[in-house]
């Protein structure tokens, strides 16, 4: 059984090293998904929707109206810090693809037992920065 939530939030971000115009600062209005797959209980429910809602929120609001940096682009990250800007640090270039990784990581990360608890195998995180385009990350709570 499979169950997911829909997120949204506004936010920017860069690809410095990006030959085309994602090298400049921009933004995007993110949508994500999050997917969950398990077993049901007896009474055929897997997750009640608030509790994935709650064990994303977190995550969610941080990046919500916040610039997602990479670490090493010290050169935004300065700017952002001396602006008192919100921005939200990653261990890696902000491409839809890591944060998907991330974000289903995060999930596993900081609600394994709860995911657990409800027989949860599989974690599936779908990032869309645009209307038509989307990157998406599969994790199993066994890896």
């Amino acid at each position: 059984m499979k169950i997911a939530k829909r997120f949204r939030w506004e936010g920017a971000h860069r690809l410095p090293w990006h030959e085309g115009l994602c090298k400049n600062l921009h933004g995007h209005s993110y949508t994500m998904f999050v997917e969950i797959e398990g077993e049901p209980d007896e009474r055929g429910l897997l997750m009640d929707f608030k509790d994935l809602k709650h064990c994303m929120v977190d995550l969610v609001e941080a990046w919500d109206h916040a610039t997602v940096v990479d670490e090493k682009d010290t050169e935004l990250h300065e700017v952002l810090t001396s602006r008192g800007w919100k921005h939200y640090v990653l261990p890696f270039d902000t491409t839809a693809e890591n944060m998907c990784i991330y974000a289903a990581e995060y999930l596993i990360r900081t609600s394994r037992s709860i995911l657990e608890a409800h027989r949860i195998h599989t974690v599936r995180v779908r990032i869309a920065e645009t209307e038509t385009c989307y990157a998406e990350a599969v994790r199993h709570l066994t890896d």
